[in-house]
């Protein structure tokens, strides 16, 4: 499975970037396997490999579910990157779905 990336920059956070996590969350009931998740806010080693690497200060990966969701929606989510889920982070939190 592979996942998609999104970098946000804080300025971008503030502007309200994070919408997505409330319009996403309304739909886990129906979308069950939409998964959408971060680093662990306490791998900082981790959350600055990902700004080094995906360039924003919040990162965020969605799975294909999530992908779907956000083009049924019509959420504008400026997608970078796609990644293997073996390139996840180890350490991470899930910031939208229904736990495992």
């Amino acid at each position: 499975m592979s996942y998609h990336v999104v970098a946000f920059t804080m300025a971008q956070v503030r502007q309200g970037a994070l919408e997505f996590q409330r319009q996403l969350g309304a739909t886990v009931d129906e979308v069950k396997d939409l998964k959408v998740y971060s680093a662990s806010p306490f791998d900082l080693d981790e959350r600055r490999r990902l700004k080094d690497r995906f360039g924003g200060d919040v990162v965020y990966f969605f799975n294909d579910a999530a992908l779907h969701e956000c083009a049924r929606l019509g959420l504008e989510v400026p997608f970078i990157a796609e990644i293997p889920d073996a390139q996840l982070p180890r350490r991470r939190a899930l910031v939208v779905g229904i736990p495992d």
